[in-house]
């Protein structure tokens, strides 16, 4: 690579970043909602009786108590961190949310270039437009504007930087460098089950790489089989069950195929559901999306298509795991952080799909400048979804702000006891749901008014 295209490669990749923390950016002036409010009052207890990195230190050694089957000291660590580091400043904790997804839209970019130099394909643009899919993806929004739902950017940053390392560079400092992914899995395991597919992922790019392994590459594979066969265990011994997080419904006994089906289906209602701002553009969206992935399919660059298969098929593996173990997505349009990972995968096969192939190999460039084309304009009007459903969320977390700020001057005029009807949801926005007792409580209450103000959904 000359210095020229270097340097408009790194100048492209400060512009994908830069692009995705605008658009993120207003988010600091957010505020609370769902169970960040519970999980804010809880680490606030803990500090006023000391008991902070103690009762942190001890989810490693137990399960988080609620009515599913969550496992996950890391999250619990971060928040104690949080609020170690900003209190109950609301932008203290957007920020590692915020810094969390450009380093993952910084990191699809650096994963493609690496895979697409071991082809010796050319990734300059291909890169950058594999993270602006990430970046700019409407589905994933809930995982950045959430400070509760940061589970799935840790695992998919873990993962990829994990996935970074172990590709490798050609001395053999770098090549060792692929042990660091198994290493990073140990954390991300930490954060949330999902990462537990990773090996599976990981076999597949394995199965499908150009050229000899090295034998650091294989063991490094190898190693994560078997950290998540421990993992597994561990669930198991906690609680009973090696791999289900939520508590099975009446309908536990459903065969799986069915179960699948009836997942796969839900998938329509919400979507409509979660564009409903931007029907228009939600359409357009997914047609430019599935246009593009066509478009590519007809080029076949080579020799890395099998490699983009591979990465597609990641992605697929870990959509479909989620939704078996969820059983179907809402039909009021939340729950797109669980798609952050398969997003980030997707846009990997993309990115290496897109990269140009070695001016000797045969192939249709016209289809695949069709496809750049198309796949931009698909980021162009995803950013549209997005900032539209970022919108709705900042309105709905700005609700959450004056109900909390009515209550101390409502009890102070009122006496008696009061019942507050608080909503549920504001379409696929999460409110108060899980936080009713954190609105009348320290610390985003002076004082605690539960014995006077009575929140219900």
């Amino acid at each position: 690579m000359t210095t020229a295209l270097r340097e408009r490669s790194w100048l492209a990749a400060f512009f994908a970043c830069l692009v995705v923390a605008i658009v993120y950016a207003p988010g600091f002036n957010g505020f609370w909602h769902g169970d960040d409010l519970p999980n804010l009052h809880r680490v606030y207890a803990q500090t006023q009786q000391g008991t902070l990195w103690a009762d942190t230190l001890r989810q490693f050694a137990e399960p988080v108590p609620s009515a599913g089957a969550f496992y996950r000291p890391m999250m619990m660590l971060s928040l104690a961190l949080n609020y170690a580091l900003a209190d109950a400043h609301y932008a203290g904790w957007y920020l590692l949310n915020f810094a969390v997804h450009v380093a993952n839209t910084l990191l699809v970019l650096l994963v493609v270039r690496r895979f697409a130099a071991r082809y010796q394909c050319e990734a300059t643009w291909a890169a950058p437009l594999a993270a602006l899919l990430f970046g700019l993806c409407p589905i994933i929004a809930e995982g950045v504007y959430w400070v509760s739902a940061r589970s799935d950017g840790w695992v998919t940053l873990l993962s990829l930087a994990g996935v970074y390392f172990w590709i490798g560079g050609r001395t053999s400092v770098a090549t060792r460098s692929a042990y660091l992914l198994p290493l990073l899995m140990i954390p991300a395991l930490g954060f949330k089950e999902s990462a537990a597919v990773l090996p599976l992922q990981m076999a597949l790019v394995a199965f499908a790489w150009h050229g000899t392994l090295s034998r650091s590459q294989r063991a490094a594979v190898i190693a994560t089989f078997v950290a998540a066969g421990l993992f597994l265990a561990w669930r198991a011994f906690l609680f009973g069950n090696a791999w289900h997080v939520y508590t099975p419904d009446a309908a536990g006994s459903i065969a799986l195929h069915v179960k699948l089906w009836n997942s796969l289906r839900s998938i329509g209602p919400w979507w409509s559901a979660l564009a409903t701002a931007t029907p228009l553009l939600g359409g357009v969206y997914i047609a430019c999306c599935a246009a593009g992935i066509v478009l590519l399919a007809f080029a076949r660059p080579a020799p890395q298509w099998r490699l983009a298969l591979a990465l597609a098929g990641a992605s697929g593996g870990l959509a479909i795991a989620t939704l078996l173990n969820i059983g179907a997505m809402s039909s009021l349009g939340e729950g797109g952080r669980l798609g952050y990972g398969p997003v980030a995968w997707l846009a990997l096969a993309i990115g290496v799909f897109l990269a140009q192939p070695p001016a000797s190999v045969t192939g249709s460039a016209l289809m695949r400048t069709a496809a750049n084309v198309v796949l931009a304009l698909a980021a162009v009007v995803g950013s549209g979804v997005l900032i539209a459903n970022l919108r709705a969320a900042w309105q709905a977390q700005e609700s959450m702000r004056l109900i909390t700020q009515s209550i101390a001057p409502w009890a102070a005029s009122h006496p008696g006891l009061t019942m507050l009807l608080v909503p549920e949801n504001d379409g696929a926005m999460v409110m108060a749901r899980n936080a009713q007792g954190g609105i009348v409580l320290a610390p985003i209450q002076s004082q605690p008014y539960l014995h006077r103000v009575v929140p219900t959904l």
